[in-house]
């Protein structure tokens, strides 16, 4: 079949199929940090950007069936042994969002957030609200809008890199990537938003015909502007730089000014954002950002070492959050599924079609090194700065495996640029993939059904 031939088509198949049957089956409210996505996402849609902080609190008021709705869903969570049924489901699109009722709602994190991560999610929910006052349909369609956007740019994205589109559809089709498209999580625009970016990276790196031009330019300051705003992912932008400089043109002079112009109006905008959010930021667990930013430039080596303490007593639980633990966390594969998927990513790294053996620099490598080693240390800095506790130096807490996930592309490709098979590819690796995939979805079908349902 055709479908199984093109990387991208098979991606769309198998999400279409798996993220539907997600939305419907993986109950509301059990994604994480998923009740305040939405009450953010409801806030967005009233019009409601900026957000305020009541007792030491930033969030908005929202219909008080959201928090009731809310309520409703969280038993489920905290004790597995309480279980849902469609009758459950059917009681609970009895809330009606009354804007008369009215109560306070702690977005926390989400508040911090611009409305662009909120984007699909936001223009679903406005729609629904046209037909409907029910939560149930409510958030239902804000998952929908945002799949339709996570397929979408998937697709796009598999489609036009030149290399590694398995290892694309890989990343993008794990459990966890993909039940974060089918929820309402900003996580589930920053990971497709994220692939796509890379997809564009490459296809100007390796495409011998193309080069960066006016077009390019505000193809990516449009990336760099939606990647500072979507969870203050701007550091990913940079992998721009893995892009030869004579792409850019001749001297040193233009290549800056295309740079300029691309990173500036992005980190501008972050700014401004940022300071729109000065006095919602709320520390948690004690921590003192302050405080700990300046333990941070006075003890850069202890700081260090704190990192790599982290990755070794954390690295293979990232391994598993990254591939595939969902719900709020309580929703584990059988651990050979783990292996296996594993196992998958190294065959479509060594293994690689004729088009895809590109040549790169020892100097590319390194910059491309270079910068995922930078966006691990920030988003593991980030973390530290606002959820740890001042000179706590054993580990940095509260690391999960979905932070990490839009850099993971750029961790597989490298690892394809440096380790490259005599041999080429052929059809076993692909349906080897899809074996896989199907294994992994039926495992995670079956842990839902555990969990919640039996």
């Amino acid at each position: 079949m055709e479908i199984f031939t093109r990387c991208e088509k098979f991606f769309v198949f198998f999400a279409i199929i798996c993220a539907l049957a997600l939305v419907f089956f993986l109950p509301p409210f059990t994604g994480a940090d998923e009740p305040a996505h939405f009450a953010r996402i409801y806030s967005l849609s009233q019009g409601k950007i900026m957000s305020q902080v009541v007792n030491n609190q930033a969030g908005n008021y929202v219909p008080a069936a959201i928090m009731d709705f809310e309520r409703f869903w969280h038993p489920m969570i905290v004790d597995n042994k309480i279980k849902t049924n469609f009758e459950q489901i059917k009681k609970s699109v009895g809330f009606i969002a009354d804007t008369n009722r009215q109560e306070f709602t702690n977005q926390c994190y989400q508040t911090l957030y611009s409305p662009i991560a909120y984007l699909p999610q936001t223009i679903g929910l406005s729609v629904a609200n046209f037909f409907t006052d029910s939560v149930y349909f409510l958030l239902l369609s804000a998952k929908l809008f945002l799949l339709a956007f996570y397929i979408a740019a998937g697709y796009w994205a598999i489609k036009i890199t030149p290399v590694y589109k398995w290892i694309f559809l890989l990343v993008l089709l794990m459990p966890t990537s993909l039940s974060l498209g089918a929820s309402v999580s900003a996580d589930g625009v920053v990971i497709p938003l994220s692939a796509l970016f890379f997809a564009y990276v490459f296809k100007y790196s390796f495409d011998d015909k193309l080069r960066i031009d006016k077009k390019a330019v505000f193809i990516f300051s449009l990336f760099t502007i939606a990647l500072s705003l979507v969870k203050q992912s701007f550091l990913i932008a940079l992998f721009l730089l893995f892009i030869p400089k004579n792409k850019f043109g001749s001297g040193w002079k233009t290549y800056l000014l295309k740079l300029s112009a691309i990173f500036l109006p992005g980190l501008s905008l972050a700014l401004l954002w940022n300071m729109c959010c000065k006095g919602w930021f709320v520390p948690l667990n004690g921590s003192n950002p302050v405080v700990q930013l300046r333990f941070i430039l006075e003890h850069p080596v202890t700081y260090l070492f704190t990192i790599l303490k982290t990755i070794k007593l954390c690295f293979v639980m990232w391994l598993y959050m990254a591939i595939g633990v969902l719900g709020c966390n309580n929703v584990f594969l059988f651990p050979p599924v783990y292996v296996l998927y594993a196992v998958a990513f190294a065959v479509n790294i060594v293994f690689k079609t004729e088009q895809e053996k590109v040549y790169i620099t020892s100097l590319q490598k390194s910059v491309f090194a270079f910068l995922i080693l930078v966006n691990f240390i920030f988003i593991v800095t980030e973390l530290y700065l606002s959820w740890t506790s001042p000179y706590f130096t054993k580990f940095v807490s509260f690391v999960q495996g979905r932070y990490l996930i839009p850099v993971l592309i750029p961790v597989l490709t490298l690892l394809g640029f440096i380790f490259v098979s005599p041999k080429g590819r052929n059809s076993c690796v692909d349906i080897f993939t899809a074996c896989v995939l199907t294994v992994a979805y039926l495992n995670t079908f079956l842990a839902i059904f555990v969990e919640y349902y039996f």
